[in-house]
């Protein structure tokens, strides 16, 4: 796919000042106000059931939903059959937690109603009880996550081009075409605050 630096018009995403930090890990560093962050949560036993025909959709609308409602900005996402990855811009960082226990759970009651054979014998649990996160600190780090993101289809096998894989946000970086999420690629989440 190449550098990331290779979106629609040649654009380079600009970030608002980044604010240094020492150590990525927000619970440590007590962190409030505007921040970026790059999530992942899994899938119960890594089962590859969020790509399925009848669970995508209750899966990208949740997430639209629960991001629409705390008014968090998506720069970056895929849905993979096992996990999420999200680089996500907060106006207040710290409602990450929240924001991301809120779609992991009425997610889950939406497939939940499927009785997915691969969730029964985990009494359809959907998401494993955490999720992973990471304060992003500079461009470097913003950069080298959204490639990460958007190549994950093309490492796993799934397509041959970042943007043919539908439930990522490459189509919207590295075509004319709109994905499933609005992307906020102005970088304009600050504003709306």
């Amino acid at each position: 796919m190449g550098d990331i630096c290779e979106f629609v018009g040649g654009r380079r995403p600009r970030l608002p000042h980044m604010r240094a930090c020492p150590m990525p890990v927000r619970k440590r560093l007590n962190l409030v106000g505007p921040a970026v962050a790059f999530v992942t949560t899994t899938v119960y036993d890594w089962q590859p059931v969020l790509t399925r025909e009848d669970v995508a959709p209750k899966v990208t609308g949740q997430l639209k939903e629960t991001l629409s409602v705390f008014r968090v900005a998506v720069f970056g996402w895929v849905i993979m059959p096992s996990h999420v990855h999200l680089l996500l811009g907060f106006p207040e960082i710290e409602n990450l937690s929240r924001c991301v226990q809120s779609f992991k759970s009425l997610s889950s009651r939406r497939i939940k109603e499927l009785r997915l054979e691969e969730l029964a014998r985990n009494d359809y649990k959907l998401w494993r009880p955490r999720f992973d996160d990471l304060i992003i600190c500079t461009e470097t780090q913003y950069n080298i996550k959204m490639e990460y993101i958007h190549n994950n289809p093309v490492k796993a096998g799934l397509v041959s081009k970042a943007e043919d894989w539908p439930y990522s946000s490459a189509v919207d970086w590295l075509t004319e075409r709109r994905g499933l999420l609005g992307i906020d690629k102005e970088h304009k989440w600050l504003a709306k605050k």
